[in-house]
């Protein structure tokens, strides 16, 4: 029996979220079984995390993503801090074109993500990576993550 994984996925390009989609369909498909919620927005984000009847096991937020002001959803961290209070066990990874240091630093004081992923160091070969070793209950940074965070001691 294949066990599930709920998996949400918000970013506002859809090129985006059909890689991840078709890169993590090829991830232990004997054992695992990925099922995939998408959001293109911080609107639709939160209608999702706010109405799911589904709890999220794994969630990926882009970091900019269109607003949605009247819920003060400003970005993907917004939404994983949402996602966070109502469902903690999820395991939340925070994707990102940025690559300043104390935007890392608010990332983690904020939302505490169990992968920090600077889209420019993604390949399919370390979303897999990334993917599994969080799903083992580790964490992933991905590389400029770790640079930054040497360049700082």
């Amino acid at each position: 029996m294949k066990k599930k994984i709920q998996l949400l996925m918000v970013d506002d390009h859809p090129f985006i979220l059909q890689a991840y989609k078709n890169t993590l369909n090829g991830f232990k498909k004997d054992e695992y079984e990925i099922i995939c919620t998408e959001a293109i927005s911080g609107k639709s984000g939160y209608e999702i995390i706010e109405n799911s009847p589904v709890h999220f096991d794994v969630a990926f937020f882009d970091i900019s993503i269109p607003t949605y002001p009247e819920k003060n959803i400003e970005s993907g961290v917004d939404l994983a801090v949402l996602l966070r209070k109502r469902m903690p066990e999820c395991k939340i990874f925070l994707l990102t074109m940025h690559s300043e240091k104390l935007k890392f630093k608010y990332f983690f004081d904020t939302v505490k993500p169990q992968g920090l992923v600077v889209k420019n160091d993604l390949t399919f070969e370390e979303l897999i990576y990334a993917f599994e070793k969080v799903l083992n209950g580790g964490t992933y940074l991905s590389e400029t993550v770790l640079q930054m965070m040497v360049d700082d001691h």
